[in-house]
């Protein structure tokens, strides 16, 4: 029994479709990464390399808000620009390559 899907009898039969699975893990990494990343650059700007105290002042946390707003905001403006545009992942990344050929192949 899933914790998500509770005792219900309805998904009892229900498949699991490998390339929606790989297609889910490759957007987690690609999330996972952009995190990171977020984490690393906006620590790298506003915090100091010595930690005086166990908490962000006011600045460092302004700043943390500003660096975080700023590269969300850039990350939006991209991904809207690459959709309007007509790009799709599977232009560029092999894995979605793999993924699209074996979603074609099945329609």
């Amino acid at each position: 029994m899933s914790l998500f899907i509770g005792a219900s009898q309805q998904y009892s039969y229900a498949q699991v479709d490998p390339e929606k699975i790989k297609i889910a893990e490759i957007q987690h990494a690609a999330m996972s990464s952009t995190f990171n990343k977020v984490i690393q650059v906006c620590r790298d700007k506003c915090i100091p390399g010595e930690y005086g105290e166990n908490e962000l002042n006011t600045g460092e946390q302004c700043c943390v808000d500003r660096c975080v707003s700023k590269y969300v905001k850039a990350n939006t403006i991209i991904g809207t620009h690459i959709q309007n545009k007509g790009f799709t992942p599977y232009d560029s990344m092999p894995e979605y390559q793999g993924v699209r050929a074996k979603i074609t192949q099945q329609q």
